[in-house]
């Protein structure tokens, strides 16, 4: 059995992050412990905002942080803790991408219900009657836009959640490596 290939080192992309404390990483506002703590949007933002300039491969988020203040079990606490939300970010991705998808599917079957209720009054009508003209002006628009508005929302809708859930997703499997230095 063969061996996959090993990903080459220039594959993993790097962001640096350097901390005073660990309480960067969390909101000021909250005083709850690191296990349950919310995470700081300045935090959020500037690691999306480092992601989004080079979006290539993997990558590994570091923290520089003082020797002085680094906690092994405390940086454990906080990998899973970041994972937690990145995790809980893509869940609710995933619902927000599954309502917009169930809505599409909605119109496109009120749309198909409106264009079968205009076949089914052309048969119960003549097709030359007032009745029906009249009708078929109002359901054939109305169901070819039911129609068309759900397949824009299935297909094209999603797409800043389903980017938004990529970015959360590479995030949660992403690597948290803690490095001490000294300084003066």
């Amino acid at each position: 059995m063969e061996n996959p290939p090993q990903e080459q080192p220039q594959d993993i992309r790097e962001i640096t992050i350097q901390l005073d404390s660990y309480d960067d990483i969390f909101s000021d506002f909250d005083p709850r412990p690191y296990s349950s703590r919310e995470l700081s949007e300045d935090f959020l933002k500037e690691i999306r905002r480092r992601y989004l300039e080079d979006k290539r491969g993997r990558f590994e988020v570091r923290f520089t942080i003082p020797s002085a203040e680094r906690d092994l079990r405390e940086e454990t606490l906080i990998r899973k803790r970041l994972r937690e939300h990145f995790a809980l970010m893509v869940a609710q991705e995933n619902e927000v991408i599954a309502s917009i998808r169930r809505r599409g599917y909605i119109y496109i079957s009120a749309g198909a219900a409106v264009l079968l209720a205009n076949v089914f009054a052309l048969f119960l009508l003549e097709e030359s009657s007032l009745l029906y003209q009249i009708l078929s002006i109002f359901m054939v628009p109305a169901g070819w836009y039911g129609m068309f508005t759900g397949i824009g929302k299935v297909l094209d809708e999603p797409y800043e959640a389903i980017e938004r859930k990529k970015v959360y997703e590479k995030f949660e499997k992403a690597n948290y490596i803690f490095i001490g230095e000294e300084r003066e």
